[in-house]
């Protein structure tokens, strides 16, 4: 199965100078827990999830308004897939890099969507993807859901 059979394809997204503020607003309004940071051409330069945003504001002692989206991601990596790819192409990422969601982008790096754990797991339990095996699903989980040491 292909990502772009089971990825969320109206994503909201954000540059990486708006206010976190309005970023939480955002996941508020449509009821997702990230929001991709993307530059003027629409190619993702981070994720920012609830937490980072939550951790952000305890750890620099500044209220939303005044931190950025790129405050949060400028620092981190993003790891991104390709609509065209394998939905094990996203269980491996997720696993290998600890993340829950991965922005999905077209042949021009243009984010199109968003694929997260939750998306992976609905194919495995309805088994609309047999190549999807149950001992990398839980792998995948595992090492998402574990505890990270840094």
């Amino acid at each position: 199965m292909k990502i772009q059979e089971t990825m969320v394809s109206n994503v909201s997204t954000c540059h990486a100078d708006a206010p976190l503020d309005q970023v939480a607003l955002m996941m508020w309004n449509h009821d997702c827990g990230c929001i991709p940071v993307v530059d003027d051409e629409h190619r993702p330069l981070g994720v920012v999830t609830d937490r980072d945003i939550a951790m952000g504001a305890a750890l620099g002692h500044k209220p939303l308004w005044d931190m950025k989206a790129g405050d949060i991601t400028a620092a981190k990596p993003v790891y991104t897939c390709r609509e065209t790819d394998d939905l094990s192409t996203a269980l491996e990422l997720m696993q290998e890099y600890k993340v829950r969601r991965l922005p999905v982008t077209n042949g021009d790096g243009t984010i199109t969507g968003i694929v997260s754990m939750g998306d992976i797991i609905a194919c495995a339990k309805t088994g609309r993807n047999a190549s999807l095996k149950y001992d990398a699903t839980a792998g995948m989980l595992k090492a998402v859901s574990g505890h990270h040491r840094n």
